[in-house]
């Protein structure tokens, strides 16, 4: 419940009332006790100066028994303020004369509050005596006794009447000092106060700075002043704060550009005002390639070193037309307003990705910078920011998928494809702690005598009671890096194949397993490979290890080393799909591979176009390695392999994948096994 509001205004009113009151019914108080006794005073002096003015008269009316004069003078006395009554005795006792005035009727408070105040006064006897002497003696001769009585209670009143008129006075003075004090109160503390108040409500969060608290001149030196200069010291020191931690928020510590939400906060202003004037506008997302390469080969550090000089490349291409942002690692977004039609938008991006693949001098190190761009554009893609980034996202994922220094606007159809990719890569990770991989098993044949050299490890995806295919769940899990796991339990089970077979046929052939760019460029492959040939007793020529030629030429340096650690161990490494790269052929003499294998893509333009193939067993037999034949499919293309002295194939000709039971069956079991047609 919140509580009432009160104004100090009228809190120091109040105070100031109730001060005033005290004080003024003490110092009444005061007054009473004052005005009480100079009262008893001046009756004990009136009383002895009436007894004194009429004693001679009533000493004369005694003493002569006048009676008429006797009465005549108490007629007198009783006129006095104040007196009730007057009696005159003889010096018997007896009642000579006496004289009273009418009573009025009074509660018994009163008489009992009168007589407590006056009771000592209330009577005075003075004794008369004969005017001359005794003959022979200087003795006075008592002759009688005058008594006044005094109507206390009529003097009560007389003197409540009179303080009734000091209290008003009183209180009208207490009043005036309260309405005093109050108007120079509010004037010169609570006013301020006030304006004070009335200022701290209309400073704004955002910009303290900008409603600093007003100082009044006649508090400049003073404690009000004193706090309220304190106060707008905090405020311009809040600012300054805030603007630090806005900027903090806001920009990417590492290159200076806008951060994701501040790109929100643009994104969301450029909504507004495209949606008013009605214009469109172009959102980038730049992913940039192979920046994880960067890292693991030169350190972080030049990684950071490149990724602001990224920065900055993007910024000068953007210049006036938009805005950069960094969303993190090496995700980059550009917001052009300026840019309005896909026209436009291809013609910057094209002009962007020249300016990016310029090489950068990273110490002595050159590196050749790639990005994969999307595109979305408003509204045709998206009405809100989040929509517009995660549609340019999802082009983005598309650019990349189609290789390096690739760019893609967003189409609908894409939403789709990344809600599959979403939901494969989720089940990837299920089927890896589910044990829903199982892998098959295609074999290699000598060519001219058709005998079974060695097989090939194939994944496939069980999930459900149906076999998903590798290049449905194989892209999406290179792209999130479940490769990697995935690729090591490829390996794992493919010693333990070897291992059984081992075992249980006292025989085995070489088995080659499939190594991704990422896992290849994985620091944990060689010990894997290795711990799991020790674990399982494997011989190390039995496993050969094959890899893309895209992966080598990713880091050559780095593959070098790390072909030559597998090659010292005595694993077999064999080059896949060489011929579909851009690699050069200088490469070729200093990677330390045993195998190189003849593409499928080449091998199904047998017998007709043969140049490629031709060149590739020309380059294998100088250099001395081995030579397969992959994809397979017709006796005229054995034919033509045979007839150049291609050593090894493999394809559907000979056989298709095979479970590892039937593939034991067929070519395992039956050492002698041999392909005679199919």
């Amino acid at each position: 419940m919140t509580p009432r509001f009160k104004s100090l205004t009228w809190k120091q009113t109040n105070l100031v009332v109730f001060s005033a009151l005290f004080f003024a019914i003490a110092i009444f108080l005061v007054e009473i006790a004052l005005v009480v006794v100079t009262t008893k005073q001046q009756l004990a002096s009136s009383q002895q100066e009436l007894l004194d003015s009429v004693e001679q008269t009533t000493t004369n009316a005694v003493w002569a028994l006048d009676d008429k004069l006797a009465q005549q003078t108490l007629a007198g006395i009783i006129k006095v303020d104040n007196v009730g009554s007057a009696i005159l005795k003889l010096d018997d006792g007896t009642l000579f004369v006496s004289v009273e005035n009418e009573s009025q009727q009074y509660s018994d408070n009163f008489v009992l509050l009168s007589t407590h105040l006056f009771g000592e006064l209330k009577e005075i006897t003075r004794p008369l005596y004969r005017p001359f002497y005794f003959e022979g003696s200087q003795k006075q001769q008592l002759i009688g006794q005058l008594t006044i009585f005094y109507d206390t209670k009529k003097l009560t009143t007389h003197l409540f009447s009179q303080l009734q008129l000091s209290l008003i006075a009183t209180l009208a003075r207490a009043l005036l000092l309260t309405l005093v004090l109050t108007v120079v109160f509010h004037r010169f503390l609570t006013q301020p106060i006030a304006r004070i108040s009335e200022a701290i409500d209309k400073i704004d969060p955002d910009s303290p700075n900008e409603n600093l608290l007003p100082i009044s001149k006649a508090h400049q030196d003073d404690e009000l002043g004193l706090v309220t200069s304190k106060f707008n010291q905090i405020l311009l020191q809040f600012s300054q704060t805030q603007n630090k931690l806005r900027k903090m928020a806001t920009r990417d510590p590492l290159t200076g550009l806008p951060n994701r939400t501040l790109l929100l906060e643009t994104l969301n202003v450029t909504i507004q005002r495209s949606r008013v004037h009605k214009r469109n506008f172009t959102l980038l997302f730049i992913d940039l390639d192979r920046f994880k390469n960067v890292n693991d080969s030169l350190g972080h550090a030049l990684g950071d070193q490149f990724l602001a000089r990224i920065a900055r490349i993007l910024e000068r291409v953007v210049g006036d037309t938009g805005s950069v942002a960094r969303l993190g690692g090496d995700e980059f977004v550009i917001l052009a307003d300026d840019i309005q039609s896909p026209d436009h938008a291809a013609d910057f991006v094209d002009k962007l990705l020249m300016q990016l693949n310029a090489p950068l001098q990273l110490n002595e190190h050159t590196i050749h910078p790639a990005a994969s761009i999307g595109i979305s554009i408003y509204p045709e893609d998206g009405n809100c920011a989040e929509d517009l980034i995660r549609h340019a996202d999802i082009a983005m994922y598309s650019a990349k998928a189609a290789g390096s220094n690739q760019w893609s606007f967003f189409k609908e159809q894409m939403t789709e494809r990344a809600a599959i990719r979403l939901s494969t890569e989720a089940s990837l990770h299920d089927a890896l702690k589910n044990n829903e991989f199982v892998l098959y098993f295609q074999p290699k044949l000598d060519i001219n005598t058709n005998t079974v050299i060695g097989c090939e490890a194939l994944i496939r995806w069980q999930k459900d009671g149906r076999l998903i295919s590798p290049m449905s769940f194989i892209p999406v899990a290179e792209e999130t890096g479940i490769i990697i796991p995935i690729g090591r339990w490829v390996i794992e089970q493919s010693c333990k194949v070897l291992r059984d077979w081992r075992k249980k046929y006292n025989y085995a052939i070489p088995i080659a397993v499939n190594v991704a760019s990422q896992q290849f460029a994985d620091a944990s492959l060689v010990p894997d490979i290795k711990q799991f040939a020790l674990r399982y007793q494997i011989s190390p020529e039995l496993l050969e290890i094959e890899i893309t030629e895209t992966s080598l030429m990713n880091d050559i340096e780095q593959a070098i080393m790390t072909l030559e650690q597998l090659k010292s161990a005595g694993f077999g490494i064999a080059v896949d799909d060489f011929g579909t790269g851009y690699s050069s052929l200088s490469y070729l003499r200093h990677l330390p591979i045993t195998t190189m294998k003849i593409d499928r893509a080449f091998v199904n333009d047998l017998p007709e176009d043969s140049a490629i193939a031709s060149t590739i067993l020309m380059l294998g037999k100088q250099l001395g390695l081995s030579i397969v034949a992959e994809g397979i499919e017709n006796e005229e293309q054995l034919d033509w392999l045979r007839e150049n002295h291609c050593p090894i194939g493999q394809g559907f000709f000979y056989s298709k994948p095979l479970t590892l039971e039937e593939f034991e069956q067929r070519f395992i079991a039956n050492q002698t096994a041999k392909i005679e047609h199919i």
